[in-house]
């Protein structure tokens, strides 16, 4: 078991690096994607994970029984994981970009510049990112969720906003603003859908209420964030239910050249189907055949390594050196962060995220 002396060394450098990498990596993911379609007894939810430079990245086992501690500074926040859960991330333990746990409630973001944290409240402090991972561990549902956003306040680092959605089929957009989250469920989520604008603007959009400017047209070379959420919107304006299959050929008419990981979650299935840019095949991954046992180090797949015979065989303690050397090969690959793609730096801060959870027997 880890000590809490391990974590609190760490705790600086992490912190400062974390708000770097998340601020040029997430500015460079323009163009993520989130469709929901609300198949009666199947809902399922299909995600793009757009990055210009590289697809590395984890697949990680997120167990139960582990005890966090937020990487932030200030009054930073800890709690327990009462679910376990997978989730794909491009920085390390604790960060995803997206997942679903063991109740089948599923989390994604996207980037929208528009974006904005609050300042107020007194609530302790998570990133932007284990605002995700704190879900996925404590609540089993939407609702449940949505009763624990304000639990926490999101250290202002990186404009994006998040979907969720449930077995049930529930869904919920939650963005932050000024006054704090912003929660768009029920009647005031007509299109289980989400790019990179905000929704409101999205919808207007979609109604022909006003013209508004694309925010990520043209960037990534593929279709802008208003004609990806049209298009999402079409898809789900279908009384017909929707096959996983059928899901994964939406995510490819909103994919750009970008796009590195397409994701279909099925809440109900417990089942989780990826594919990664650069290898054939899917990555299909039943979450009822996952040992969720709490462990010093979080079972992991290396997506850089990752091949169509996948199962969870090749799920193995993620490696310190594989983290670090994955950290370096996104850093490195942006000219404003290669300077935090030095060994010394990424060897630090991955110890420092494998520190950030313990387990307590």
């Amino acid at each position: 078991m880890r000590g809490n002396g391990s974590f609190q060394t760490w705790t600086g450098i992490v912190r400062l690096a974390i708000s770097i990498i998340a601020v040029f990596s997430f500015s460079a993911a323009l163009a993520c994607s989130t469709v929901a379609f609300r198949n009666t007894g199947d809902p399922l939810l299909a995600y793009n994970f757009d990055f210009e430079a590289t697809n590395a990245g984890f697949l990680l086992i997120n167990p139960i029984g582990a005890s966090k501690n937020s990487v932030m500074e200030g009054d930073a926040a800890n709690w327990n994981s009462r679910f376990g859960s997978v989730t794909v991330n491009q920085i390390g333990p604790g960060m995803p970009a997206a997942g679903m746990n063991t109740a089948g409630l599923v989390i994604s973001l996207m980037w929208n510049r528009e974006a904005v944290y609050s300042k107020r409240g007194h609530a302790p402090v998570v990133s932007e990112l284990e605002f995700i991972q704190r879900l996925l561990d404590t609540s089993g549902t939407v609702e449940e969720a949505l009763a624990k956003i304000d639990e926490v306040r999101i250290q202002d680092l990186v404009p994006i906003h998040y979907f969720l959605f449930d077995a049930s089929g529930a869904a919920a957009i939650v963005t932050p603003g000024e006054a704090g989250l912003i929660v768009h469920e029920g009647s005031e989520l007509p299109i289980s859908a989400l790019t990179n604008t905000s929704y409101p603007k999205a919808l207007d959009f979609l109604n022909g209420r006003v013209a508004t400017i694309d925010p990520s047209r043209g960037v990534s070379g593929g279709p802008g964030s208003l004609e990806r959420f049209r298009l999402a919107a079409e898809t789900t304006m279908t009384s017909e239910e929707t096959t996983r299959a059928q899901a994964f050929d939406v995510l490819d008419n909103l994919a750009t050249p970008s796009t590195r990981w397409q994701i279909v979650f099925e809440p109900v299935a417990k089942r989780i189907t990826l594919r990664v840019s650069g290898h054939d095949g899917d990555l299909t991954l039943d979450l009822a055949a996952l040992d969720f046992e709490c462990r010093d180090t979080p079972p992991s797949v290396n997506l850089r390594g990752a091949g169509p015979d996948f199962s969870t065989a090749h799920f193995i303690p993620i490696d310190q050196v594989d983290l670090s050397e994955s950290m370096s090969e996104v850093l490195l690959s942006m000219k404003s962060t290669a300077t935090l793609g030095r060994p010394e730096v990424t060897q630090q801060l991955s110890a420092g995220l494998l520190a950030s959870s313990v387990c307590k027997f």
